[in-house]
């Protein structure tokens, strides 16, 4: 496994574990579903720009 492909990875799991933590806190925490939802978007665009680096490193 190259860089770009771990790094790709871990922030798919990261995208999902801040969405529903997000959504998992939103009775106790003010504000944890938008903060969630919003951490877990950037990590998901960074999942991507990290995949797409990796298909273009295989091309």
């Amino acid at each position: 496994m190259n860089k770009n492909q771990r790094l790709t990875i871990i922030f798919i799991l990261l995208g999902s574990f801040l969405i529903s933590g997000g959504i998992g806190l939103r009775d106790y925490v003010n504000y944890s579903l938008a903060i969630g939802w919003l951490a877990g978007f950037i990590s998901q665009l960074l999942a991507v720009w990290f995949a797409i680096k990796w298909y273009n490193e295989t091309r």
